[in-house]
């Protein structure tokens, strides 16, 4: 299955192509997409444990549209990154950890939105963001050690080391 993907027209473009707009291009997508998306999260969860207690929760709201698109722009570009390599990606199991925090911390977003920025201002608000937090340090910290951790780059190389 990974060397039917890895042999596509498409996977081969995104590798091998002479143009920023290959891999190069949707590796900063990804990067800006999470970034504003990692970004805008932790921002929200750093005001909810107390920081910058003069901007009002529920004024956070208003970048959940910001958060959303930057999500799709992460995933859409991720799952670009995905087709270009996916044996890499698939027998590292750092990237299934990123792949189950980022459904966490996504599900997590929108309790926080409900409970806190909707809400009555929770007081289990300050123990959700503090897990938000976490997850996204683990999603981008799991994203940046794929590139060196794994195993297979192809379904037909051999494992590294040997």
């Amino acid at each position: 299955m990974f060397a039917y993907v890895e042999a596509s027209a498409l996977s081969t473009w995104i590798r091998e192509a002479d143009t920023v707009f290959a891999f190069q291009g949707i590796l900063v997508a990804h990067a800006l997409g999470m970034g504003f998306l990692a970004g805008g999260n932790a921002a929200i969860d750093l005001r909810i444990l107390g920081v910058a207690r003069g901007i009002p929760l529920p004024s956070l709201e208003r970048w959940f549209p910001v958060l959303w698109i930057s999500f799709v722009l992460s995933a859409v570009s991720g799952v670009l990154l995905l087709i270009a390599y996916p044996t890499k990606a698939l027998t590292n199991p750092l990237f299934h950890v990123k792949i189950v925090c980022i459904a966490l911390a996504v599900w997590l977003m929108q309790v926080i939105r409900k409970v806190v920025l909707r809400g009555s201002g929770s007081p289990k608000g300050v123990r959700l963001a503090a897990v938000s937090l976490l997850l996204w340090i683990a999603i981008i910290g799991a994203g940046r050690l794929l590139a060196y951790t794994y195993t297979r780059l192809f379904a037909e190389s051999p494992p590294v080391g040997f």
